[in-house]
């Protein structure tokens, strides 16, 4: 028959062994779970606001733990303007304006709207794929806000430095990227690489090649067929030149008006070119095509070849920047 002591040191000794065996636990993991840190580069510059992750490489990734944050609407903005979670995590947008707002996203793999957005309502969008998501509003078209979704919950933004942490990282081997607005997805992806974690910290330093200019935004780019644009400017331009063969040269400048004026800018292929290449580059295509304005106008067998070189030269030259921008 066991005694009272007895029954009393089992479990004493129980108890210290459960003790135990949470404290190796815990101590273990904490031992295990170590940083990742260094510092990012985006071509010559520091990688001020760049947001650094990590991927799961193993066949079955771990589940992703999602969050929930707020994103306000408040004196005409979005506050935060940038928001980082993790990927599956909700945000709610809470209308603190006293005016009606919309908050919609045409980003690929994210896209939505939710529509009327009255003061005080809160409304709730769970974002599902990796990647930067543009943030817009219907009404008020300045409004601009992004969120960008990372694959994992390992995840930092880069500070004014260029330098991240990623704490608490369980032992493995990962694959370790970092976007910015100045990277095409090609760029991210080359520029990242895989490590292994394990129970010390790790260095981590990244070194992002880009042939975009400092002050480029390639979430401002939509994703388009650049080459289907360009296209277009060439059959819109062989009209203008039917046009003007017709003895009609107001139509005919009017046509290259609009050309230059859709075609090339409200597509986006000007933007497209400013953000990715520079600047001086898509004021060099508008100066091309003010020639052809001037061409245009002339009369006579060699004023329509002045206009047909022209033509090639432009067509050639924005060519040349869309193969560069891929």
């Amino acid at each position: 028959m066991m005694n009272v002591h007895h029954f009393q040191r089992m479990v004493r000794g129980g108890v210290l062994s459960i003790l135990t065996l949470l404290f190796v636990v815990y101590f273990s993991a904490s031992v295990e779970a170590a940083a990742v840190g260094g510092t990012v580069r985006v071509g010559s510059d520091l990688g001020e606001g760049a947001v650094v992750y990590l991927k799961d490489t193993r066949p079955k990734p771990a589940p992703v733990p999602p969050k929930e944050t707020t994103i306000r609407q408040e004196n005409l903005e979005f506050i935060p303007f940038f928001t980082v979670v993790p990927i599956g995590s909700t945000i709610l947008f809470e209308n603190q304006d006293n005016e009606m707002h919309n908050v919609h996203s045409t980003t690929p793999g994210n896209r939505f709207d939710i529509g009327a957005h009255n003061k005080g309502d809160i409304k709730t969008v769970i974002f599902e794929k990796p990647g930067a998501v543009m943030l817009r509003c219907k009404i008020h078209t300045q409004m601009r806000g992004m969120v960008f979704v990372a694959p994992s919950q390992y995840y930092a933004v880069a500070g004014k430095n260029g330098k991240y942490e990623l704490p608490n990282v369980p032992p493995g081997t990962y694959r370790i990227e970092a976007w910015h607005p100045r990277l095409t997805a090609e760029e991210i992806k080359t520029g990242g690489r895989s490590i292994t974690v394990g129970a010390a910290a790790v260095s981590a330093d990244l070194s992002l090649t880009t042939k975009t200019p400092k002050e480029a935004n390639l979430t401002e780019v939509p994703d388009k067929d650049w080459m289907e644009v360009l296209n277009e400017v060439g059959a819109s331009l062989d009209q203008a030149i039917q046009t003007w063969k017709g003895g009609k040269r107001t139509g005919a400048m009017t046509k290259v008006l609009t050309t230059h004026s859709r075609l090339y800018g409200e597509s986006g292929l000007r933007n497209a070119i400013s953000q990715k290449l520079g600047k001086d580059q898509a004021e060099a295509h508008d100066a091309r095509f003010n020639t052809l304005v001037k061409q245009v106008q002339k009369e006579g067998p060699s004023a329509e070849a002045a206009f047909r070189s022209e033509k090639e030269k432009l067509l050639s030259e924005l060519k040349k920047d869309i193969q560069k921008m891929k």
